[in-house]
């Protein structure tokens, strides 16, 4: 698609106005959007930041402040504050990390929708292969407990479950099905 402005370069940037109810949308190129006045991006700047990131998410930094006693998070080891690492995006030391683990737990929520940690996506043909490979090891975990409680046939079944899957892993379940 052209650019609706110059009708010149390739329209790489799409802008959608709405006012008094109406819906507007226009088709730009690079060069024209960054001359847009109603558009607030520098297409010559480097992507956005962690910190560019962490500064919109936490505006009044409400994470950095202990409710309870009203103080500031501070690394021991370098005296490094959390509202730094929220201006610059960097640790630091890597005692900030345990320092700051709290305040960290609520960053990770709000990036991974509510989530601490990430799990990331597998590839669907390797997929079920590594879903055998994870309840293998879940089952490994339950059969220790089981032989520690001294639940012998709790064991046995778990046993039997493991190389019934260990041979679905064998017969070759890796392709996604």
């Amino acid at each position: 698609m052209i650019c609706d402005q110059c009708g010149e370069r390739h329209a790489s940037v799409i802008v959608k106005q709405k006012q008094q109810g109406q819906t507007t949308e226009r088709h730009l190129c690079h060069v024209c959007a960054a001359g847009t006045q109603s558009i607030n991006i520098a297409f010559e700047q480097d992507p956005m930041a962690i910190h560019q990131l962490l500064t919109n998410w936490f505006p009044n930094q409400q994470t950095t402040v202990n409710p309870v006693r009203k103080e500031v998070a501070v690394c021991p080891s370098c005296g490094f504050a959390f509202t730094k690492f929220l201006k610059l995006g960097k640790f630091g030391c890597a005692s900030c990390y345990d320092a700051f683990e709290p305040q960290l737990d609520e960053v990770f929520k709000r990036l991974h929708n509510g989530n601490t940690e990430h799990n990331g996506k597998i590839p669907a043909s390797y997929g079920n292969t590594l879903k055998i490979k994870k309840e293998i090891e879940k089952l490994r975990k339950q059969m220790k407990t089981s032989i520690e409680e001294e639940d012998f046939e709790g064991a046995a079944k778990l046993r039997d479950e493991i190389r019934l899957l260990n041979s679905q892993l064998e017969g070759g379940v890796s392709n996604g099905n």
